[in-house]
Order: structure tokens, then C-alpha cells, then sequence
């Protein structure tokens, strides 16, 4: 009997510990600040900023930024340069995870994860301010189809990511993955 409360009690604190994260949002990233471009960087931080997206809920400018984040680690994972590795079946999580994101906010799967990136990150200087001119003028880049007000509204209250979530300590692994020529995916791109 003894030996099962001890077996339940290690596996209950095992599942406490998966399910946290990372400790806190940082997007400083370590006082770097957000780099569109350095995919190391934007997976290093993937699952303490994107672990937990119900955090971001009532922060728009938080969402907007680990949104942006996410997207930037998506662009820079596909570029073949970058030597980041990732099994299909990670490929696939990521994509579905894609997907999630960009229904929730009306973006087009056509639209390059960089160019998503970019128009996210425009966005969060004024949503931070609480520029109503600057917020209005960010979001309405073509890409959110869903127009600047309920694409604010969105990212005002994002509904459940559980996918985003999942893949979050995925990309954190990633960004120490060793190029393996023989075993190298690119995540896909998907229309």
C-alpha cells in the first residue's frame, strides 16, 4: 500500500512538473530584446513566453508578442541555413500549431511566417502605449482579415492554444538541435 501512495504521490509531482513553465514571460529575452531574425534566440525563450498563452489574456500586447515570437521561430526553423532539426511528426505538430494561431486571428496560411512576424511586432509598440491611432493603423495590415477591431479583440481575449502550448518546449529543444544532414526536416509550408 505504502509503495503505491509513494508511486501516485512521484507521478502526480511528475505531471506538476510538465505542467509548468518556465518561469515567467520574458520579452526582453535576457536583455536582448525581440529579434525577428535570431531564430537561436526566439526558441530559447519559446516555452517560458509560450507555454501558458492563457497568461496573455486581457494583454494584448503580450499576445502580439509571443505571437510575433512564434512565428519568427516558425520563419527562422525554415530556413534550410539556420540547421534546425525536426522529426515529421514535429513538423506536423508545428503545422497544426500554425494553424490554431492563424484561424484565431484571421491570418491567411498563405502568408509567409515572417511576414506575420513583422506585422505582430509592428503592432505591439502601440497596443503597449495605448495608441489608438498607431493600434489602429497596425492591425490594418492585409494580413489580419478580420480587421483592426477584431483582431484587437482577439488578441484582447485569445481563445484556448493548446497546440501553440504543446509545441512550446519542442522549440526550446530546438533552438540546441545539432544540423544532422542525414535527418534534417525544414517545416513545411503549407497553403
Amino acid at each position: 500500500m505504502r509503495r503505491r501512495t509513494l508511486m501516485a504521490g512521484a507521478t502526480l509531482l511528475a505531471l506538476a512538473a510538465c505542467a509548468e513553465v518556465a518561469g515567467p514571460p520574458d520579452f526582453s529575452f535576457g536583455g536582448q530584446g525581440f529579434q525577428i531574425d535570431n531564430t537561436r534566440l526566439n526558441l530559447a525563450y519559446a516555452e517560458r513566453n509560450l507555454g501558458d498563452m492563457s497568461r496573455f489574456r486581457g494583454q494584448p500586447a503580450e499576445a502580439a508578442a509571443a505571437l510575433a515570437q512564434f512565428e519568427a521561430a516558425v520563419s527562422g526553423m525554415r530556413n534550410p541555413d539556420n540547421n534546425i532539426t525536426v522529426t515529421q511528426v514535429e513538423a506536423e505538430l508545428i503545422a497544426k500549431a500554425i494553424r490554431t494561431e492563424r484561424e484565431a486571428l484571421g491570418i491567411p496560411l498563405s502568408i509567409p511566417p515572417g511576414e506575420v512576424a513583422a506585422a505582430l511586432a509592428d503592432a505591439v509598440p502601440p497596443l503597449v502605449s495605448g495608441d489608438q491611432a498607431g493600434i489602429q493603423a497596425a492591425l490594418s495590415n492585409h494580413i489580419f482579415t478580420f480587421g483592426p477591431a477584431q483582431t484587437l479583440a482577439r488578441l484582447s481575449n485569445l481563445p484556448p492554444m493548446p497546440e501553440l502550448e504543446s509545441v512550446a518546449p519542442l522549440l526550446a529543444t530546438s533552438a540546441a538541435s545539432e544540423w544532422n544532414p542525414g535527418g534534417t526536416f525544414v517545416v513545411p509550408h503549407r497553403r
